[in-house]
């Protein structure tokens, strides 16, 4: 049963701009790792859908975060040409996937590291009460996007 006809789309509006703000408060727009290069904000974001899904595949990644298959495609073999992402059998068991590699977990370990370093700036008693929700959130971003079942 979907509830979210009966939710006024004014407090989806202001649930979405809240995401929104966290994101981009939270996220970096790049990040310069020690000794290496800076990653971009779409390496990132490449590096985070691999990482949370080890044979992701180029469509479905593209899928995931909004871009065109061609430019995720290229960020995809940049990383690999660095030896940050190895191909792997694909998670849906057609073609190739990828996963990261040894120093590329390092590298989303720095990244992730301060995600939560800008939000340990907010207040204790308020992070424990937004990450009492995390498996929550976790399924609407699984959800968000996709086709409702019709029976």
């Amino acid at each position: 049963m979907d509830a979210s006809p009966s939710i006024p789309d004014a407090d989806l509006e202001r649930f979405a701009d809240a995401v929104i703000s966290i994101a981009n408060r939270i996220e970096p727009r790049g990040l310069d790792l020690p000794g290496r290069r800076r990653l971009t904000a779409r390496e990132i974001l490449v590096l985070h859908e691999v990482a949370v899904t080890p044979g992701v595949t180029a469509t479905q990644i593209a899928r995931s975060i909004d871009l065109q298959r061609s430019n995720v495609s290229a960020t995809l073999h940049a990383l690999e040409r660095e030896a940050l992402l190895e191909r792997v059998p694909a998670v849906d068991g057609r073609g190739a996937g990828f996963a990261l590699t040894e120093e590329a977990r390092r590298d989303v370990a720095v990244v992730r590291a301060h995600r939560s370093d800008r939000l340990r700036t907010a207040s204790a008693d308020l992070l424990r009460e937004v990450v009492s929700i995390s498996d929550a959130l976790s399924h609407l971003a699984r959800g968000v996007g996709v086709e409702p079942r019709t029976e």
